[in-house]
């Protein structure tokens, strides 16, 4: 996602807009072009070798814009339909992350997972 020019990588942005990239151009593999924890500097040009690996026909809210959808919503979904992007909140710890599983025990976590 560094280079979807409709948002502002790993910087922030609308997950919706990672869809939208998806139909207007296309994914490619986590080795020709792996995450980082900023994207500030990077650009385009740096990954046009790699080679198109995938791209989304449609992309569209699960239960409408601005309507919270369900758990069992969202499994249905991943269900019939394969993968789904999402937005979370998170705090300045997030910045420092690279890899892996980031758990912190709080009650805004607790929260989502209601």
């Amino acid at each position: 996602m560094t280079c979807n020019y409709l948002n502002e990588g790993c910087e922030g942005g609308w997950a919706i807009l990672n869809g939208f990239y998806g139909e207007n151009a296309h994914f490619v593999s986590e080795k020709c072009a792996p995450y980082k924890e900023k994207t500030k500097k990077q650009h385009c040009s740096n990954y046009e070798h790699c080679e198109p690996l995938a791209k989304i026909e449609k992309s569209y809210y699960v239960n409408g814009y601005n309507f919270k959808p369900s758990v069992q919503m969202i499994q249905k979904e991943m269900l019939l339909n394969g993968p789904v992007v999402t937005e979370f909140k998170c705090d300045d710890n997030f910045g420092y992350y690279k890899e892996g599983i980031l758990v912190q025990q709080d009650k805004a976590i607790e929260d989502v997972a209601d």
